[in-house]
């Protein structure tokens, strides 16, 4: 009635099934809930600034997921600033947070956009958007779409601080 399946076709069969259920969890998964906690300068050549924004993350399920890959927008004040994608990979805990640095680029000429912005003196608007995917493996991966606003506060930035701090 059914033909014994080799060694080697019985290896390949558990390995399909075992990646296809670890795989539902993220079909059923909510989208990590992510904060831009800082940004800061890390060098200036003669085109662009080079920043590092992080990215605070949080788990909202009750099981663990893995953040394979963000794909981002960075706007401040209705400008949009950056955008690319993360190059690590985060694993989160159920109901745990983490954080992520992710590598900016912007050129001189979107930050003398924001000029007028930061004469003002007032916490910038920003918003952050883009697609996480969650999961490793490429045939059980699932993007979600993520936006988060909020602002950024510039009161406490003095000419020797390099950082931004963010609030929501």
């Amino acid at each position: 009635m059914f033909k014994r399946l080799a060694l080697p076709h019985r290896l390949l069969l558990l390995m399909i099934l075992t990646s296809l259920l670890g795989g539902c969890a993220v079909f059923r998964a909510e989208p990590p809930e992510i904060a831009l906690a800082a940004l800061q300068v890390d060098n200036l050549t003669l085109s662009h600034a080079l920043l590092t924004a992080d990215l605070d993350l949080y788990n909202p399920n009750d099981f663990n997921i893995t953040v394979g890959k963000i794909r981002y927008a960075l706007s401040i004040g209705g400008i949009r600033v950056a955008h690319g994608n993360s190059l690590d990979s985060i694993r989160l805990g159920s109901l745990q947070s983490g954080q992520l640095a992710v590598r900016l680029s912007t050129s001189y000429l979107n930050l003398l956009r924001l000029s007028p912005l930061l004469e003002e003196g007032k916490p910038l608007p920003y918003e952050i958007s883009g697609d996480v995917m969650l999961g490793r493996i490429p045939w059980a991966q699932r993007n979600l779409p993520f936006r988060k606003k909020g602002s950024l506060d510039l009161s406490g930035l003095s000419s020797d601080a390099n950082s931004v701090e963010t609030s929501e």
